[in-house]
């Protein structure tokens, strides 16, 4: 049948042109839906008829529009400008090679009708409507007039509300998709974690993603079991591409890098990228002869922090966003996580930060990570994150939630001792710096405690440090005034 809102109603293929007379509906081989081949190469593109030359990536996004806005046509083998039948090869196993390109693409199967044509042979696919939106790639597609777009976002949040989460979505990848590496790691992870767990052998691969809910019941592979242990899951889903780079001063983007692979596969890369990208420090305590006879090398940032940023990047992703890529931006001073999110009907930042609410977005890929043993399931990460902060006396990590996405920061220590002598501080303002660096204030009477020295000493030092910006006054006059560093929160 043709594609059509009102079955009872004919629409025509392009709106601005009356339909002509039907000879049948195309339902069987050989058939067209206009009464001869020259009406129906002179129709007009529109939301239900495409032309195509042939098979390319637009070929496989009109397959996906067609299927979410109401079915169409898509004529294969003529020229969509002059409408010149150049023919499509169906010699040998070229037509079989076509549905199957078809199918594990996009999980689809229209009817595909040869039909001869001035000398050659033109196919004729009739895409039928899908009750759920069909993707390519990852990517979600809609007819509009004779154009094909992606579907905004938040209207494909909307379509997917009812039913069921992005993660348990299919999109025809099978067993041999999954990297035997992978999850082969990742149940070492968990036997080493509960011992004597009966977990199926590393050959039933089924079995194990049964147990973690990411077949549906009829034996399909999801997406969350795809983007977690998949062979290149960026080959299908575009939306799982992590961009990384340093840049500098002049904002000149320094080694950039598309990283590519499965969830642990990228939280390993972009966790190698970001150790070797950032300088090292040395262990300023004195211990010198620390592993063999060199200084001590510390990374810029904790590691664990980094983890877990990267972490809460990769299983929080809102990923039916397929046009915002999750970033990560390498500053002098500065470490950016950029992330495509969009916050559900009673949940704001506030309440996440405030409350510790442990909301998932993605509860199914949260929770192999949980079992892996990378990350609690109550929704803790930010909390560990500024624990690992603190624990360095760095800065507490910026969030920030805007129509863009989710951003996470983590600065460099702005306090190291090299620092604060090139301001010409004396040691008791540096001592103080360091002692409130993990949060915390002091009063003028604690400052003179610690530092035996007298008020009009103790008012000097510390006023002094509020006019550069180090200290934050707070209170009007006396033993309610205290003073804290302007990052501690």
């Amino acid at each position: 049948m043709i594609p059509n809102e009102d079955p009872s109603v004919q629409l025509p293929f392009c709106n601005q042109h009356p339909p002509v007379e039907m000879i049948a509906e195309p339902d069987y081989p050989g058939q067209y839906p206009y009464a001869s081949l020259e009406e129906f190469l002179s129709r007009h593109e529109g939301r239900h008829l495409d032309f195509k030359e042939t098979v390319s990536e637009p070929f496989f996004k009109l397959l996906s529009a067609f299927s979410n806005t109401g079915g169409g046509f898509v004529v294969l083998g003529v020229n969509d400008k002059t409408r010149r039948v150049t023919g499509f090869d169906c010699r040998g196993e070229k037509l079989s090679e076509l549905a199957n390109r078809i199918s594990d693409g996009l999980g689809i199967h229209p009817v595909i009708d040869e039909i001869p044509a001035d000398g050659r042979t033109i196919l004729i696919l009739t895409v039928s409507p899908q009750k759920k939106p069909i993707s390519y790639r990852g990517v979600y597609y809609t007819r509009v007039g004779d154009t094909v777009r992606e579907i905004d976002p938040d209207e494909l949040r909307r379509k997917f509300l009812e039913d069921s989460s992005w993660e348990d979505l299919v999109g025809g990848c099978t067993l041999d998709d999954i990297d035997d590496e992978t999850l082969r790691d990742f149940m070492n992870l968990i036997r080493g974690r509960t011992a004597g767990s009966g977990i199926p052998d590393i050959k039933d691969k089924e079995s194990i993603l049964r147990r973690l809910g990411l077949i549906t019941p009829d034996g399909n592979i999801t997406h969350a079991a795809y983007i977690l242990f998949g062979k290149n899951p960026q080959s299908r889903l575009r939306n799982t591409e992590l961009k990384i780079t340093r840049i500098n001063e002049e904002t000149v983007l320094i080694n950039p890098k598309d990283l590519s692979g499965n969830l642990f596969q990228l939280l390993e890369r972009a966790e190698e990228y970001l150790l070797t990208a950032q300088a090292v420090v040395y262990d300023p305590s004195g211990n010198v002869i620390i592993d063999s006879f060199r200084r001590k090398e510390i990374p810029e940032y904790p590691i664990a922090a980094l983890r877990e940023a990267l972490l809460n990047m990769l299983i929080h992703r809102d990923y039916f966003d397929s046009r915002t890529p999750s970033v990560i931006r390498m500053y002098d001073d500065h470490i950016q996580f950029l992330n495509p999110a969009c916050f559900p009907a009673g949940v704001t930042l506030e309440k996440i930060l405030s409350q510790h609410y442990p909301y998932h977005r993605n509860p199914k890929i949260a929770d192999v990570f949980a079992k892996a043993g990378y990350v609690e399931k109550f929704g803790t990460g930010l909390e560990r994150i500024r624990a690992e902060l603190s624990r360095v006396g760095y800065p507490p990590p910026e969030v920030d939630y805007s129509p863009i996405g989710f951003s996470l920061v983590l600065r460099k220590d702005p306090y190291t001792r090299e620092q604060l002598a090139s301001l010409g501080l004396n040691e008791r303002q540096i001592a103080s710096i360091h002692h409130l660096k993990s949060g915390g204030s002091i009063s003028n009477q604690e400052y003179q405690r610690l530092y035996n020295v007298k008020k009009s000493t103790a008012t000097r030092d510390l006023t002094a440090m509020v006019q550069r910006g180090i200290f934050r006054k707070e209170g009007t006059a006396g033993a309610g005034v205290r003073y804290s560093l302007r990052y501690a929160k």
